[in-house]
């Protein structure tokens, strides 16, 4: 039985997820129009993503002592949002680059969190666990995808728009399944 108290201000996991998913958005708007403004807007959503993740990483530091996974990739997100904003005006090359980094950096993290989540973390469902594996398969796909743009460099950014947009609704999924049934897990 698992006694776990209610996460608090669960709003800003779904915030983080919503910010994942207008990067994926506005990925799509701009992959042919690529300017500096476009990477600075991306930087600042990439940002405040990271800013709820945080936040809400360190709010559950007294429900959930397993939180850490919350704020990594806060401050994971946070550098590489600023990064974002500094690298935008070295033009396409260099900002898909940093975004490439960005996505190996979210899979690894996500990979050591579902690694968690599957061997340490008896409580996890099945339904969690294949949350997890997913968001480790999305992002693992959007580093490939960036760093090595098999379509080419325009082509490739309009596509990893998806994958933004797949991480941000598994990110809410997770978040919703959190606040019905608290459970020690990851997020």
């Amino acid at each position: 039985m698992n006694n776990q108290p209610q996460p608090r201000f669960p709003w800003l996991l779904l915030a983080r997820g919503t910010f994942y998913i207008l990067l994926g958005a506005a990925m799509f708007v701009y992959a042919n129009t690529f300017a500096p403004g476009t990477g600075r807007v991306l930087g600042v959503i990439t940002l405040l993503a990271g800013s709820a993740g945080l936040s809400y990483g360190l709010l559950n530091r007294q429900q959930d002592s397993n939180n850490i996974w919350s704020i990594l990739h806060g401050l994971s997100d946070i550098a590489f949002g600023i990064t974002f904003m500094v690298v935008a005006s070295n033009g396409l090359k260099s900002f898909l680059d940093m975004l490439g980094f960005w996505a190996v950096m979210y899979a690894f993290l996500q990979s050591v969190q579902a690694m968690y989540v599957a061997l340490m973390s008896g409580g996890s469902s099945l339904v969690t666990k294949a949350i997890h594996f997913l968001n480790v398969a999305l992002a693992g796909y959007l580093a490939f995808d960036i760093l090595l743009r098999p379509n080419g460099l325009i082509d490739s950014m309009g596509l990893m728009g998806f994958f933004p947009i797949g991480l941000g609704i598994l990110v809410i999924v997770l978040a919703r399944r959190s606040a019905q049934k608290p459970v020690s897990v990851a997020r």
